[in-house]
């Protein structure tokens, strides 16, 4: 994972931030001055007229306090009350694309909360932008609707994902160049494509300056980092956690073979071996799965993330956290 653009401004003597980072990105597109930066990102994406935006509080209220804490990148409201939430992402990790669905249906269920008739429940659009492959087709951009699988009929429009894949952009800044190609290639690009873009147009100018103000300022840079940190840190956690599973797994899977052959003694070979691998693998799986969950949430905390981003990270309960921390 990359934080900075590795290149050094001669005259100014900084390095610019990287407009993946997840910190740099909600500075840039997330606050209310720069509000037509990011209708005009929205409108590229999704190809509709989008007259004006509010910014909506990201976190998503929980309606039980067995709830799992959402918090989201982007959120706005369209002035067709469209609501729209969109994700930078620059690591792949298990249960991604779940992840991307749980984010859409809260969104859309959040409006459960004011009692409104199903009538008029509203649009509600995911829209994901990684810096990794995952999707099977070549094109970076992939567009999701509920549809019937064999007419291809949309079932609702309140439902809509997309899915755009900063690997698979590879081209160059021609006359040819998309509105929504040149806001991934802000996104991706380096010092030189960020300065043509801004050549060109008023408002990847004020896109571009933003990012220096953004990486002159000591304060931002340091939430960028933190930022990065904490992603590291998340990845990590996630493949920790493979590892044990598949070790409690290994070992649940030998352990049961010896449990079964002495049990087998008793009732039977056979049928003792598929006691003891059964029961030696649910054991093993649930007693090693457990400890490095509780081990892992411990590390977390001492990393200074907080009980509510551990929350949204391992998708567990606020409650069942505060349990484990008290221990």
């Amino acid at each position: 994972m990359v934080l900075m653009v590795k290149e050094e401004y001669e005259s100014m003597g900084f390095e610019l931030l990287d407009t993946r980072n997840d910190f740099v990105f909600k500075s840039i597109f997330g606050v209310e001055t720069n509000k037509d930066l990011l209708t005009e990102f929205l409108v590229a994406i999704l190809e509709i007229d989008i007259n004006e935006i509010i910014l909506v509080d990201p976190h998503l209220e929980m309606n039980h306090a067995d709830d799992k804490a959402s918090v989201m990148d982007i959120r706005v409201m369209t002035n067709e009350n469209v609501m729209i939430n969109i994700e930078i992402q620059l690591q792949n990790h298990h249960a991604f694309p779940e992840r991307m669905l749980m984010y859409w249906a809260k969104m859309y269920a959040n409006q459960d909360r004011k009692s409104l008739p199903f009538s008029k429940l509203n649009k509600a659009i995911q829209i994901a932008v990684t810096d990794f492959t995952f999707l099977p087709k070549e094109h970076f951009h992939s567009k999701f609707y509920l549809t019937e699988t064999e007419d291809h009929f949309v079932y609702s429009h309140h439902m809509e994902m997309h899915v755009l894949e900063l690997t698979k952009l590879n081209l160059k800044l021609s006359k040819e160049t998309t509105e929504l190609e040149k806001w991934l290639l802000f996104l991706k690009g380096d010092k030189k494509m960020k300065e043509a873009l801004a050549m060109e147009d008023a408002t990847f100018s004020k896109a571009y300056n933003e990012v220096q103000r953004l990486s002159q300022d000591q304060l931002a840079r340091y939430h960028a980092m933190s930022s990065e940190r904490t992603e590291r840190t998340r990845i990590q956690i996630e493949e920790d956690a493979r590892v044990a599973v598949e070790e409690s797994r290994r070992k649940g899977f030998e352990e049961g073979k010896e449990e079964g052959k002495e049990i087998g003694i008793e009732i039977g070979k056979e049928e003792g071996k598929e006691i003891g691998k059964d029961e030696g693998k649910e054991e093993g799986i649930e007693i090693g799965t457990k400890q490095e969950r509780e081990n892992n949430i411990k590390k977390m905390l001492l990393a200074e993330i907080s009980i509510e981003q551990i929350a949204a990270i391992l998708n567990l309960p606020i409650t069942e956290l505060e349990i484990i921390v008290n221990k």
